[in-house]
């Protein structure tokens, strides 16, 4: 059986202070306090649109770690086509180690949890150490967020992680280029479907850190409906987007937001994607 990565479906920040993430998600995209309560004993507060599903498409986890010196990531969750039980019982009949909470753990201790769009796991049932409740939303904040349009990790070594990506979900196009002096590396689907400017987003661009112990979160790309209007709105919202760093937005806790589009992404002449940027030709690995 093969396992289809159809996109991110959560991803689980670990934070010093989740209160102050979810004001500044709030104020800045609109994002809203969906459910908050215990989840197998911790207290986590759960951030999206209020305009979508509450489950699905797209939200973050907030969990609680105080005195940590910044925001890390916890896990990130792929939405996988024909369902988290067949996907985990696959993955587990190939030998790999996938725990109750459908995790497996990637190289550089990156743990990626095993999700659906469409069907995803209720929480743990007639469980004492679990209660999540619903919290009001406000229908009429406008909201920036439609999905997560990916997640870039910064990574020791890139080859160890997308052969893994490889092996495991099938990510087959291999894609390497330098931009403004970073190197960075993706793997994403040969037949997926191109943007207007001809990219074939991929789930999980890697920047290059030799050095570093393990994968750390380097950002957090947010889907838009309008990539260059989104600029003007978080910008007119107090938060300064940083162009010549592809559009950038530095928040609470060294945690940094991107602002992107599947269906209008910036355009190669604008500031955001400048031309000049050094690209190498896709090779399928």
């Amino acid at each position: 059986m093969d396992i289809r990565v159809e996109g991110i479906t959560h991803v689980a920040l670990e934070l010093s202070s989740p209160t102050r993430t979810e004001r500044y998600l709030r104020d800045v995209f609109g994002l809203q306090l969906l459910r908050q309560g215990y989840l197998r004993g911790e207290y986590v507060r759960v951030m999206g649109s209020p305009h979508h599903q509450r489950q699905n498409p797209g939200f973050l986890i907030l969990y609680n770690r105080p005195f940590i010196a910044r925001g890390r990531l916890r896990y990130l969750a792929f939405g996988v086509r024909g369902g988290v039980d067949a996907a985990v019982v696959e993955l587990r009949r190939r030998g790999y180690q996938v725990d109750g909470e459908d995790i497996v753990v990637a190289p550089g201790e990156f743990r990626i949890k095993i999700d659906s769009f469409t069907d995803p796991r209720p929480y743990p049932q007639n469980d004492p150490s679990t209660k999540m409740v619903d919290s009001p939303v406000d229908p009429n904040l406008p909201c920036l967020w439609r999905e997560i349009h990916h997640v870039a990790p910064d990574v020791p070594a890139h080859e160890p992680l997308l052969h893994w990506l490889t092996d495991t979900f099938g990510l087959d196009l291999h894609k390497v280029h330098d931009r403004r002096g970073e190197n960075i590396q993706s793997v994403r689907y040969t037949d997926g479907k191109k943007d207007p400017i001809g990219r074939r987003p991929g789930p999980l661009p890697q920047f290059l850190r030799p050095g570093i112990a393990r994968t750390e979160l380097n950002h957090i790309a947010f889907d838009t409906a309008d990539a260059i209007g989104a600029i003007s709105v978080v910008e007119s919202r107090g938060a300064k987007v940083d162009l010549p760093q592809d559009a950038m937005i530095h928040g609470p806790e060294e945690v940094w937001y991107q602002i992107d589009s599947r269906d209008t992404p910036f355009p190669v002449d604008h500031a955001a994607n400048p031309t000049g940027v050094t690209l190498m030709p896709y090779h399928v690995s």
